[in-house]
């Protein structure tokens, strides 16, 4: 234990007396270290802002949500329904399948509304939100009005009794949403004659990547073999796999930043090693001719790096956190992005990520004293 008391004394007076000696040796190694760690977390920061943005866009369009849309002229409404054709993938996914019609309807408060039309499968997928508010032969989908609330708007140029209903999430991906009113088949069958738009969702689970492109290729098949070229297809699957490269090449490039940045690390800490240890081998080899050891010495280096890595470290966090809103900022990211509390990618499993390649490098900076140290003894001290 007094070997170990003694040991430690010296590694602590030896190392706070060489930074006095050669301030300019430490302010070097502690700037380098700042400049690489800080750069590695504002790099692991950019990729991490870059992958949440990309999955909020892919959020807004519904990550799992494939849409087909067609349009059905007075010619074509003898076709099958989407929502019918795709019927074989509903034990995959649920289908929820509209129509708009090219009837006029007009809120005299609001202006001009949007017609749907749904069929019983649809229903089952309205339900929840039908269920809260009396039971209605059409129904008005608003945000901005209480749901149950009973209005009357024009349909087709006649005075109808309608009930308020909030959206539900999911109707909010259809890229015509704005208040509208929906109608069931059995009420809009004389206007669906006139011709359509027909929409079809397909809702898959966006945390399997590959059961939606499954299932986007699987629509695609139906519609091939039923000769619906007419119909359109959009599929969340390009920016899916944008996420999936994004976060592979994010993987890369740290790992090549932190091994260049640990090799950066061990050139600078170990070249000034190696020369305070030449400048002061004499002594050095005089303490081991006395029998100090030399992993003694070897540990003192060791310490010294690591300190000065700790310190640069902990400066190069309170500095990539103070400067990330600005920086990030000026690169563009939304505002939203950049608030901590919602995002941190300076958490410590995040930043022990980036800095353990510096620690490798501080700890291969002791190379150039290891094996200034084999040198014998006596050929330093003739």
């Amino acid at each position: 234990m007094k070997a170990w008391t003694l040991i430690a004394f010296y590694l602590s007076k030896d190392i706070w007396s060489r930074w006095l000696e050669h301030p300019g040796a430490v302010l070097a190694r502690l700037l380098v270290g700042v400049l690489l760690a800080a750069l590695l977390l504002f790099a692991q920061a950019g990729f991490a802002l870059a992958g949440r943005s990309l999955e909020t866009r892919v959020a807004r369009l519904g990550a799992g949500t494939l849409l087909v849309t067609e349009v059905a002229g007075p010619d074509r409404t003898g076709r099958a329904p989407l929502g019918e054709l795709l019927a074989p993938l509903a034990g995959r996914a649920e289908l929820i399948a509209f129509r708009q019609l090219p009837v006029p309807a007009r809120d005299p408060l609001r202006g001009d509304l949007l017609v749907l039309t749904y069929n019983r499968a649809t229903a089952v997928a309205l339900a929840p939100a039908l269920a809260g508010v009396p039971p209605a032969g059409i129904h008005y989908v608003t945000a901005d009005l209480p749901a149950g609330l009973p209005l009357e708007v024009e349909l087709d140029g006649v005075p109808r009794p309608v009930v308020t209903v909030a959206p539900p999430a999911w109707l909010a991906r259809l890229p015509l949403f704005n208040p509208l009113l929906i109608v069931p088949e059995e009420t809009a069958a004389d206007w669906t004659r006139a011709g359509h738009l027909e929409f079809c969702l397909v809702l898959a689970d966006p945390s399997r990547p590959g059961e939606v492109a499954a299932l986007a290729e699987g629509v695609r098949t139906l519609l091939l073999v039923e000769r619906r070229d007419t119909a359109q297809l959009q599929s969340p699957e390009n920016l899916l796999a944008e996420i999936r490269q994004l976060d592979l090449t994010r993987r890369r490039a740290q790992a090549a930043a932190g091994l260049g940045g640990g090799l950066v690390l061990a050139l600078v800490f170990g070249a000034i090693a190696g020369l305070e240890y030449r400048q002061n081998r004499y002594i050095v080899a005089l303490l081991r001719s006395f029998g100090a050891p030399s992993t003694l010495v070897l540990l003192r280096y060791a310490v010294e790096a690591v300190l000065l890595l700790g310190l640069a470290g902990a400066a190069a966090w309170l500095v990539a956190g103070g400067l990330h809103g600005r920086v990030f900022g000026f690169a563009g990211f939304e505002a939203g992005l950049l608030d901590r509390a919602t995002l941190d990618p300076y958490g410590w499993a995040d930043v022990w990520s980036q800095l353990r390649w510096l620690l490798l490098g501080a700890a291969l900076s002791v190379a150039p004293v290891a094996l200034a140290l084999r040198q014998p003894v006596g050929r330093i001290l003739q």
